[in-house]
């Protein structure tokens, strides 16, 4: 499970990443929803919100058993949960309206539902963030993580918000702040799979995993270059 995990914990921020760049590049053209470049950036995203749960429950197991992890590991997964839908209706969206104010209708509705603007959109996917930030800061508490994962997964989480087309630089930034748990896995998992004398002149045997002891999208829709947030967020992802 550590070199999955070590995958999940490389590759998610790098499919964020790639996100923001075929957004950038979608939007060069002054059409960018729906069609071919919305579909694959949202895709990118929705594989990157997926692959953060095994890093997430990876996260989780640096920490000591307790409230605090079980606490901040599910508010994590909750958060992921919430941007898995609003990253999925947003596809779903884009491949049945002709356009943008189509995909906003189809959105409106999909809101209207009581709840699930304020699960899906406005609370849950910062859960996520949030939850990641907290679980940084423990595993950095119990030196599971250097000090500096948490303060540079920070910047990375707070870029998005000055402006979205900072989602690379911030994925990046998140990637360099999980390197640490990423490497620490990929490491458990070949000591794991070495062979090692077992000391007592018998043939060799698997060696036991010597594991790490246990440790927003900003949504909305503009119309012009300059995303200015203000009033009731629009629900699509952009």
């Amino acid at each position: 499970m550590k070199k999955p995990a070590a995958i999940a914990l490389l590759a998610a921020p790098l499919l964020l990443a790639a996100y923001g760049l075929v957004r950038i590049v979608g939007k060069s053209d002054g059409v960018y929803g729906p069609g071919l470049d919305w579909q694959a950036a949202h895709l990118l995203a929705l594989a990157g919100v997926l692959l953060f749960v095994p890093g997430v429950l990876h996260l989780g197991r640096l920490l000591a058993r307790g409230p605090w992890r079980t606490g901040t590991v599910a508010a994590t997964m909750f958060g992921l949960a919430a941007s898995t839908v609003q990253f999925g209706a947003d596809i779903w969206f884009a491949l049945r309206a002709d356009d943008k104010a189509g995909m906003q209708a189809l959105s409106g509705d999909f809101g209207d539902i009581p709840g699930v603007d304020l699960v899906v959109y406005q609370v849950g996917p910062q859960l996520f963030f949030v939850g990641l930030l907290a679980l940084t800061i423990l595993a950095a508490r119990s030196r599971r993580l250097p000090w500096w994962s948490p303060a540079i997964l920070l910047v990375g989480i707070v870029l998005p918000p000055v402006t979205l087309d900072l989602l690379p630089l911030s994925g990046l930034l998140i990637l360099a702040a999980l390197w640490p748990a990423a490497r620490a896995a990929a490491s458990t998992a070949a000591q794991g799979a070495a062979p090692h004398d077992r000391g007592d002149g018998g043939s060799a045997g698997p060696r036991a995993a010597v594991g790490l002891r246990p440790a927003s999208f900003g949504s909305g829709v503009t119309h012009s270059n300059d995303e200015v947030y203000a009033g009731p967020p629009p629900r699509i992802t952009p």
